[in-house]
């Protein structure tokens, strides 16, 4: 599977939060050439079944988002656009943004700013509140092909750097469902004795909502999500960041069950898989929250994809980082496998 084609394929289908259809529906298509059963639920999460040899067994569940952070058109002032943000956008770099708003016709648009030569001195020294920006589309009544909740996202296109690295929008977390993707055709004619679950769920950058709803639906035994987490830049020191092109990190702290990460440890030392640790000392802020609380509680663990200037347009990571954490999956469904048929 080409890692980077993949991504760009997923990325450039627009999925803000509570507006994934787009996204969804080209999840499910990737998702079909290696699931016997895929199927969307009434919220857009995409599930898709890699059944085991034997009937009733494990089910493991892998998960990642499939939303991205956006905005919705909130009203008008003339012939521009108001809008509000979806998720955690950082309105400082909003000013002369390309958009695309995602009316029934797709409209490129620019957020508006105010050129240095007419700012005052306070201006240029400070950042400019989100109820002070607009967005200019280039056409009268904007009202009457825009209507009010229209979705909105940046406009910016998947594109390679060198040494493999990948930028671009919407990276968190198309990436994590790639690996997702790789994991499955790593498993390619491999005999299971457990099933696999793969989740592109979505609302996850406004509360998490659809794993808690599919993974309810699921009912998995063990569960592992899939997410980015901070790639390291001259300006966002350690420890709380981790090189781009230093493997998959894998969560230790109280939202993830021990024996699970520690499995995933061990495994990734066997293995030689690249990774590093990442202590995450509460809620780590991503699916694997509602995913662990899910009924009775489920054994989950957290494998993240370092990623350079998270939720901007121009989202980096590394592609080994992606295949590293396919590795890892792979790996520790085949151990589980083993395990069971010893088991059985």
């Amino acid at each position: 599977m080409n890692i980077f084609e993949t991504i760009e394929k997923l990325s450039a289908h627009p999925a803000v939060s509570g507006f994934e259809n787009a996204g969804s529906r080209r999840a499910a298509s990737l998702l079909e050439r290696y699931a016997d059963k895929v199927t969307t639920d009434a919220l857009g999460n995409v599930i898709g079944i890699r059944y085991g040899q034997k009937k009733n067994s494990l089910t493991v569940l892998l998960d990642a988002h499939i939303d991205e952070i956006g905005f919705i058109v909130s009203g008008y002032d003339g012939d521009f656009l108001k809008f509000e943000t979806v998720g955690g956008v950082d309105v400082r770099m909003l000013p002369a943004r390309e958009v695309t708003v995602l009316a029934k016709e797709p409209l490129f648009g620019v957020i508006t700013c105010l050129p240095p030569h007419i700012q005052t001195a306070e201006e240029m020294d400070s950042s400019i509140p989100k109820d002070k920006l607009y967005i200019d589309l280039g056409i009268k009544n904007p009202e009457k092909v825009v209507p009010i909740g229209t979705p909105v996202v940046y406009k910016a296109d998947c594109v390679k750097l060198q040494n493999n690295f990948i930028s671009g929008r919407a990276l968190d977390d198309r990436a994590g469902f790639a690996a997702l993707l790789l994991t499955l055709d790593n498993l390619k004619g491999k005999k299971l004795n457990l099933d696999v679950v793969v989740m592109g769920s979505v609302q996850e950058e406004v509360g998490c909502r659809g794993a808690k709803v599919g993974t309810y639906t699921i009912d998995p035994d063990i569960a592992i999500a899939v997410d980015v987490t901070h790639g390291t830049t001259p300006d966002a020191g350690k420890p709380r960041t981790f090189d781009c092109g230093s493997g998959t990190a894998i969560g230790i702290g109280p939202n993830l069950n021990r024996s699970v990460s520690d499995a995933l440890k061990k495994i990734a030392k066997a293995e030689k898989i690249p990774h590093t640790l990442e202590v995450m000392e509460g809620e780590t802020g991503t699916n694997a929250w509602p995913i662990q609380v899910s009924r009775e509680g489920v054994p989950t663990g957290l494998l993240s994809i370092p990623l350079k200037y998270m939720h901007t347009p121009f989202e980096t990571l590394c592609e080994d980082d992606v295949r590293a954490t396919a590795k890892l999956l792979t790996e520790y469904i085949l151990h589980l496998s083993s395990e069971v048929a010893r088991n059985a």
